[in-house]
């Protein structure tokens, strides 16, 4: 628990002293079509986060050195790529190929070091590094409402701490640990519209996230167990993207077609948005360690119908606000 104490005081101290050096250089979130919020705000909290992160790893005693530093080597990497982007935009083909190195490099690591889960080394690579990319992007594009991104991440790193310690996983316990202190940090000013995490932190976090998973995913850990916290995102991107596609609509437009976004405009406070999302990735993980090993297809039905619960949110708020007025 010493890496998440390091953390938390380490992003909260971090991100108050970040907040004026980024307004000193002009380094800000101009809202656009996609935006929630109408005034300029600091971006680039995530560096914040991401150096709470590196302070615990003195804390992290027993953990493996390597395992650590692969996961925090791709945050880092995928961080300075969104830092890159955060302070002049990258074109995206160029932010694609980044994250397809990193996520490839990671895979390949994890596979020589720990496994591959049971798979071949081919069919191991190729999932691990699409989904690599394809988390590091769903969390960007949803992080677009105050403190969803700090609830999630915190609930991400909770839960693999618990699967470290329930895996005998030292590494995962204490990567873990340290992501739900740094980002419980990072709440507070978030949460107060002070500063946003900037695509240093949302390619940074989701690229830890999605490095701490693959190695968890071929030390042993289930891909259903390893996948829990981010099912929601998941939903979200893929369901938006889907939507936009048959629509015949723009895939790189600004759109606020989010299932949070949808709900903030229907009046939902960003915080009530962004902690239903959370709140119903806890209820997964929930559900997952206490049923998966006993009941799998249970816990995969209630995944599945809670993610469902999500996705139809705006449709059932819609619905109720309908037949209030009507009564």
């Amino acid at each position: 628990m010493t890496a998440f104490w390091v953390a938390l005081g380490g992003a909260l101290v971090l991100t108050g002293v970040l907040i004026p050096m980024l307004r000193r250089v002009g380094i800000s979130d101009v809202p656009n079509d996609r935006s929630m919020h109408v005034l300029p705000t600091p971006r680039g909290g995530g560096i914040a986060v991401l150096l709470a992160v590196l302070l615990a790893t003195p804390a992290m005693g027993g953990a493996d050195v390597e395992e650590v530093a692969l996961v925090l080597a791709a945050a880092l990497v995928l961080g300075t790529v969104g830092l890159v982007d955060d302070v002049r935009s990258l074109p995206p083909v160029l932010r694609l190929a980044a994250q397809g190195i990193v996520a490839l490099a990671v895979s390949v690591t994890v596979q020589e070091a720990v496994g591959a889960a049971g798979f071949g080394t081919v069919p191991f690579l190729l999932v691990a590094t699409l989904a690599t990319v394809a988390y590091v992007n769903a969390f960007n594009f949803m992080d677009g409402v105050n403190v969803i991104s700090g609830l999630n991440a915190a609930i991400c790193g909770a839960w693999f701490a618990w699967l470290g310690h329930e895996y005998d996983l030292t590494a995962l316990l204490v990567v873990g640990s340290a992501l739900a202190g740094a980002a419980l940090g990072f709440l507070p000013w978030n949460g107060s519209s002070r500063i946003f995490l900037g695509d240093v932190g949302s390619y940074g976090v989701g690229g830890l996230v999605a490095a701490a998973s693959v190695l968890a995913w071929g030390a042993g850990v289930p891909a259903a167990l390893v996948l829990a916290p981010t099912l929601v995102y998941f939903a979200d991107t893929g369901w938006v993207i889907l939507k936009r596609a048959r629509a015949g609509q723009s895939l790189t437009q600004a759109h606020r077609g989010h299932v949070y976004q949808r709900l903030v405009q229907q009046g939902w406070p960003h915080w009530a948005s962004a902690a239903w999302s959370a709140a119903l990735a806890a209820v997964i993980c929930v559900m997952a360690a206490y049923l998966y090993d006993g009941q799998p297809v249970t816990s995969l039905l209630l995944a599945t119908l809670t993610v469902l619960t999500y996705l139809a949110t705006p449709r059932l708020t819609s619905l109720a606000g309908a037949e209030r007025t009507a009564s």
